[in-house]
């Protein structure tokens, strides 16, 4: 392995953040902890645990106990990732609607692609040791990930996953960190086929407020009923979640929203102005 900058690296690692659900057993937050410092990742978020604060967390993260009065307690999904730009949910099972699968090792490189380059902030959802993440908790995710294990023996425990994640973030760190001190190396990364936002992308937080509206927007239409949706709300956030709207695209698709809402019920006048419009 080439040499490599660990400072640099753990400083991209820093913007990528595990989230853990509903974790039923205290040693898988221990493990998990243990497999995120031997990585160089050091934000654990966890979702209303149901055992926390526990003795087999000290005993599990056996070296990384500095990483457990940084773990940050919270008790919804939503309020975890809100600040987060792309989200992964991670699931092996088949879903209603086929959702932005990635395995691993890509999802690693778009996850570092976007830190290093934009800044972004990045999460990695996982569930519960039973049963997973819920499919509503999945529609939260840009993208779904998957580990690509044995089809005759596919079990990974939760801190397993969470120690391949670990292993495929930080060896995208380090290739991109590889590429950005070597001169030619960074003419290959931009030579990419990759998108430079001049506004910046908007949040989970904001587009949670995104989706009632145009839902709200559709059943004033009466394109929606909002008795019967169906599967048209889990349709919109897949495809909102993969374009990843920016500050300015979200305002205008926003304006276009209440615009559409004005006209359907009279409320709206015409400016007299062509200033006055958008």
């Amino acid at each position: 392995m080439s040499q490599f900058d660990n400072a640099a690296v753990s400083a991209h690692l820093s913007h990528v953040r595990i989230v853990m659900v509903n974790t039923t057993l205290p040693a898988n937050i221990g493990s998990a902890l243990r497999a995120m410092k031997t990585m160089g990742l050091s934000k654990l978020v966890l979702v209303a645990p149901k055992t926390y604060p526990h003795p087999d967390i000290d005993a599990l993260a056996a070296g990384a106990a500095d990483l457990i009065e940084q773990i940050q307690i919270v008790e919804t999904l939503e309020e975890a990732i809100k600040d987060c730009h792309i989200v992964f949910g991670t699931s092996a099972r088949s879903r209603t609607i086929p959702w932005p699968l990635l395995d691993a090792r890509p999802a690693a490189e778009l996850s570092l692609n976007a830190v290093v380059k934009e800044q972004q902030e990045v999460a990695v959802i996982f569930g519960r040791e039973d049963r997973g993440l819920t499919n509503e908790e999945l529609a939260m995710a840009n993208y779904h990930v998957t580990i690509p294990v044995n089809t005759d023996y596919g079990v990974l425990n939760v801190a397993q996953a969470i120690q391949v994640i670990c292993y495929e973030m930080r060896m995208a760190a380090i290739e991109f960190t590889d590429k950005i001190e070597d001169p030619e190396a960074k003419m290959h990364v931009t030579d990419d086929v990759d998108m430079h936002w001049d506004e910046p992308l908007v949040t989970h937080e904001q587009m949670e407020q995104f989706y009632p509206h145009i839902e709200k927007m559709l059943a004033d239409i009466d394109f929606m009923d909002p008795q019967n949706p169906r599967l048209l709300p889990l349709r919109l956030r897949r495809l909102f979640g993969r374009i990843q709207l920016d500050r300015m695209e979200y305002h205008l698709l926003r304006g276009i929203f209440s615009r559409v809402q004005a006209l359907n019920n009279g409320t709206w006048k015409k400016p007299k102005d062509k200033e006055d419009q958008i």
